[in-house]
């Protein structure tokens, strides 16, 4: 629980913000620092101390156990009849007690300080205001929030005739003071405290300043009705695991969150800040080392809230895709984000400003060599863009454009509905639960689901190519006024590897391909047919499939996690008792799976829709292994922790592995090890064909699209050729609507969202084939190659920490190798039958 001290408390600010604070559960208890007794004492939760501010260090005691500071000291200089005692008031005690906050630990201080608090006014007033706020910004504590109200309303216990005029003076037109004028708009004292004690139940952290225009706004959404867009609360499937997430531990209210509305203005105020800071910076001769350490290390902050806000966004929409405010709330993220994305370009701008010398002298600097790395790939990549105004413009451009056509593509699978006839009844689908009944036991269920499915995508595949073709025309364009020649280049320096190292791995997969046709035609011969059909490759070649209830998979998880690593397994049980996972099959939530992680609380959310499938036992464990890799990084500095999608799939598959290569040896049965056996090479399938397919559809694609746009009919024959070809004589149909169905290719946040996937599986292959060697001992290598992730590029970690070269085929034969061990368990039991 939360404890709050507040200075000022008889103050027109200050006795309101004890009022707030006493009605807030979040509180358990709130200390006061007065020169007497006030009224406050009575209550319950009010711990009064009378004290001496010219004496401070005499009340320390008080700072014990304490969270939250609240500073709402102030008087005039007819009260103080001196500007030496003005400033006593204004200055010394507030910074006092913001030094006292620090040395004990106070997680955050929100102080009142004034519009037009400027250290070089001419006016006192404003001076000493000015004065505090840079004093206490040099004490650079954990959190501090600077709020600058402009003339105050509301009952005082003394009158002060200047403020009480102004406040008549002022009151007829308050209500018209809007737009530029609503900087100057007189405020309530009580809607101040208001803001200021929800800003005490933020995490945010650094410093955030808070004009009064910022005020009136926090507190038009605070005061706003807030209609919870929670999600649905159905009967539970399971007892002991929510399968519900638990979104309100981050922001309260769902898609209208008082608290997080207000975050999103402090993140907005904040890049603005930023934004500020970085252009005077940019101003000067010579960068200055010190100056651009500290623009570095508070844009990492500032990074992270945005994290936390698209991210919160993110769970919100996939949740529910007909959740309104959710979509609004997404469009204002995008556009945060290019805001960030301008903010960051400016900023690589500037890398490129420094000599050697004085860059050597920035990554140097003490809390910037973990970052180093980092520091150096932005100031590289920098290097190969345009300008900073030019790409600043495609920031602004893309929102509207670029992504606007992937939240299309969204927006209309949201609302797709399959309609599937059961026992003589037409029942309506969405896309998630459709797919789900493509790995049904009865292959005439599943061929049925399977036309439907594809009549689906067909019916709005003119809509998607023209989605689909929009996006990529923009990317394109972006590419060649960059001069960038191939559609490659960016993928492959967002995943920090080498081109050579991809050729190899796709010539190495493609050269071993026969035993993994072999295995998809004993398959066929199981299911009785000649040759497996699209919907035939992950069908279960038992009668008897086990359904695995959510609480067993769970406790499967977690039990599996513990044999390779306690660490994993103690994470895994916290992500399910603290309700980090929505699970639950119903409408209206977005097909798919993803982890996404919030970076100032350490914490994450995984997304998925599951139905008791050995493939959802597999999802569960592949997103938690996301999620394990980023709480191992929790903390390392933000940027430190960017690593990419390709050993991002590492971490995930690995999980995955350990969950599935457990199973097969825990078989009570040679038929149910067969069946598990053929769940594992079906995801091997995946990564070594229908991945590969992707990857070539999506080459094929970039290029003909180079010439002019790509009719429907055009990008039907590319998937068909890519399936073909990646398939081989496998199978003996496709599913050439499979570009519009695949939500990878209309991500516009990362392009070619296919190889990593395959890199990620064959290098965790690798990576677990060491960990059966070394056992118990390999635990802590795992963490320590886990957390370089994000700041080395993929052929030098993989050369320090498993000693191997990427861009020969020696590792990816000895991983493919690894997983054909399966392919010969396989055939070997099948034999017998």
């Amino acid at each position: 629980m939360k404890q709050a001290l507040v200075a000022g408390a008889t103050g027109l600010i200050g006795r309101h913000v004890v009022d707030h604070l006493v009605k807030e559960d979040a509180y358990e208890n709130v200390h006061v620092l007065t020169r007497r007794r006030t009224p406050f004492h009575e209550e319950a939760k009010v711990t009064e101390h009378v004290v001496n501010f010219d004496d401070l260090d005499d009340v320390k005691a008080a700072f014990d156990g304490i969270t939250d500071l609240y500073i709402a000291l102030g008087t005039t200089i007819k009260q103080a009849k001196s500007k030496d005692a003005f400033m006593q008031v204004d200055y010394v005690y507030p910074l006092r007690l913001a030094e006292l906050a620090k040395e004990h630990g106070v997680e955050r201080v929100i102080v009142v300080s004034a519009m037009g608090a400027d250290s070089n006014s001419k006016f006192f007033y404003s001076q000493v205001k000015g004065s505090l706020e840079e004093s206490l910004m040099e004490l650079k504590l954990p959190a501090l929030h600077i709020i600058r109200p402009s003339l105050l309303t509301g009952e005082r216990y003394e009158f002060r005739l200047g403020e009480k005029s102004a406040e008549l003076l002022t009151k007829p037109v308050k209500n018209l003071m809007r737009g530029s004028l609503k900087k100057f708009k007189p405020i309530d004292a009580e809607h101040v405290a208001a803001v200021m004690t929800a800003i005490g139940q933020t995490s945010s952290k650094g410093l955030h300043l808070y004009d009064n225009e910022d005020l009136h706004t926090i507190h038009e959404i605070l005061s706003g009705e807030a209609r919870k867009k929670a999600a649905p609360k159905a009967s539970p499937v399971s007892s002991k695991y929510s399968q519900v997430w638990n979104l309100d531990t981050i922001f309260p209210g769902g898609s209208e969150s008082k608290q997080f509305n207000q975050f999103l203005v402090n993140t907005e105020t904040d890049l603005s800040v930023m934004t500020l800071k970085v252009d005077k910076a940019k101003g000067s001769d010579a960068p200055d080392v010190e100056q651009w350490a500290a623009i570095i290390d508070r844009i990492n902050s500032v990074s992270m809230k945005v994290r936390e806000v698209s991210a919160f966004v993110s769970c919100l929409s996939a949740q529910d895709v007909t959740d309104q405010e959710a979509g609004l709330l997404l469009g204002k993220v995008k556009r945060l984000g290019a805001q960030h994305g301008k903010l960051l370009s400016s900023v690589d701008e500037q890398l490129l400003a420094f000599t050697d010398a004085q860059w050597d002298a920035l990554t140097q600097v003490e809390g910037l060599q973990e970052i180093a790395f980092n520091l150096d790939e932005r100031r590289n990549r920098a290097k190969e863009k345009l300008s900073t105004d030019k790409e600043q413009l495609i920031q602004t451009l893309a929102v509207d454009g670029y992504h606007a056509w992937g939240d299309l593509y969204n927006t209309i699978v949201g609302r797709m509905r399959v309609e599937i006839k059961e026992k003589g009844r037409k029942k309506s689908y969405s896309v998630g639960q459709a797919a789900n009944k493509l790995g049904d036991k009865n292959r005439a269920v599943r061929k049925y689901a399977f036309e439907q499915f594809e009549k689906a995508w067909e019916d709005e595949a003119d809509l998607f190519a023209t989605t689909l073709n929009s996006l990529a025309g923009f990317r394109l364009a972006t590419y060649e006024a960059r001069g960038w020649d191939s559609v490659l280049k960016e993928p492959l320096e967002i995943n920090r590897m080498k081109q050579e190292t991809l050729d190899v791995m796709w010539e190495t997969i493609t050269k071993n391909k026969d035993a993994f046709i072999g295995y998809m035609h004993r398959k066929a011969e199981l299911l009785g047919l000649d040759k497996l059909s699209m919907y035939d490759i992950s069908a279960p070649i038992s009668d008897h499939v086990a359904h695995v209830s959510y609480d067993d998979a769970a406790d499967m998880i977690v039990e599996q996690f513990g044999q390779f690593s306690p660490q994993m397994a103690e994470f895994a049980q916290k992500a399910f008792d603290e309700e980090w996972i929505e699970a639950e099959d119903r409408d209206n939530k977005r097909p798919g799976g993803f982890c996404t992680s919030f970076p100032i609380r350490e914490q994450s959310r995984i997304f998925m829709t599951y139905d008791g499938t050995a493939s959802n036992v597999a999802t569960l464990a592949h997103e938690l292994g996301h999620a394990y890799h980023q709480h191992v990084m929790n903390d390392l500095p933000y940027m430190a922790q960017g690593y990419a999608m390709n050993v991002a799939e590492t971490a995930s598959t690995f999980a995955e592995m350990i969950v599935a290569d457990a199973s097969v040896k825990q078989a009570s049965s040679d038929e149910e090890k067969i069946q598990l056996l053929d769940d594992k090479l079906n995801r091997s399938v995946a990564f070594f064909m229908n991945i590969h397919s992707r990857f070539l559809f999506e080459t094929r694609f970039y290029e003909e699209r180079k010439e002019g746009l790509v009719s429907k009919k055009r990008l039907n024959e590319l998937m068909h050729e890519a399936q073909k070809e990646a398939y081989g004589d496998a199978i003996n149909d496709y599913s050439p609507t499979f570009w519009a169905s695949k939500l990878h290719f209309h991500i516009t946040g990362v392009p070619f969202y296919n190889f990593p996937y395959t890199f990620g599986y064959l290098f965790s292959m690798g990576i677990y084939a060491k960990a059966m060697e070394e056992g118990a001992d390999f635990e802590q290598k795992y963490i320590d190659l886990l957390r370089d992730t994000g700041r080395l590029d993929v052929e030098t970690l993989a050369d320090k920490h498993l000693g191997v070269d990427l861009t020969k085929p020696d590792f990816w034969q000895q991983a493919i190798d690894f997983v054909k061990q399966d392919v010969r368990t396989f055939m070997e039991l099948t034999e017998k039958k």
